[in-house]
């Protein structure tokens, strides 16, 4: 039988770029655990794909995610962006080099492996994330 999680990502970064960092939250039925991570030199961007690849990767075998997070490029590129760049040669509509590519590319893979639904919620709202 599959398993199934509840992810929740988030990155960011001072100055954009500047240090930045990630963090994780995972949750499969009664467990929670965490992770996070930094970088000294980083954009936002970067860190909202390193927290969702940082946290597929600690997901093994098959299994049902729902991975929420604030990250608009993110949510938006694995829904509807990402095979459209990779069909272009990893480039945007404007023709200009994908930033991250290698990060896109394991998100690819992982969403192969895996059955994951990307789930965009509001950030900064005061809110906490429903998870139906």
């Amino acid at each position: 039988m599959d398993q199934a999680y509840r992810i929740f990502t988030d990155g960011s970064a001072i100055g954009n770029p500047g240090p930045g960092g990630w963090g994780v939250v995972i949750i499969q039925g009664k467990k929670r655990w965490e992770l996070s991570g930094a970088d000294p030199w980083t954009t936002i961007s970067e860190m909202e794909l390193v927290a969702a690849v940082q946290a597929l990767r600690s997901v093994e075998g098959r299994a049902w995610i729902e991975l929420h997070s604030d990250s608009e490029y993110l949510v938006y590129g694995m829904r509807a962006y990402v095979f459209r760049w990779q069909r272009q040669g990893w480039r945007n509509r404007r023709g200009a080099e994908l930033q991250h590519r290698e990060l896109w590319a394991e998100l690819i893979l992982h969403n192969a492996r895996l059955h994951i639904r990307w789930q965009w919620l509001k950030g900064h709202s005061g809110q906490p994330p429903r998870c139906e």
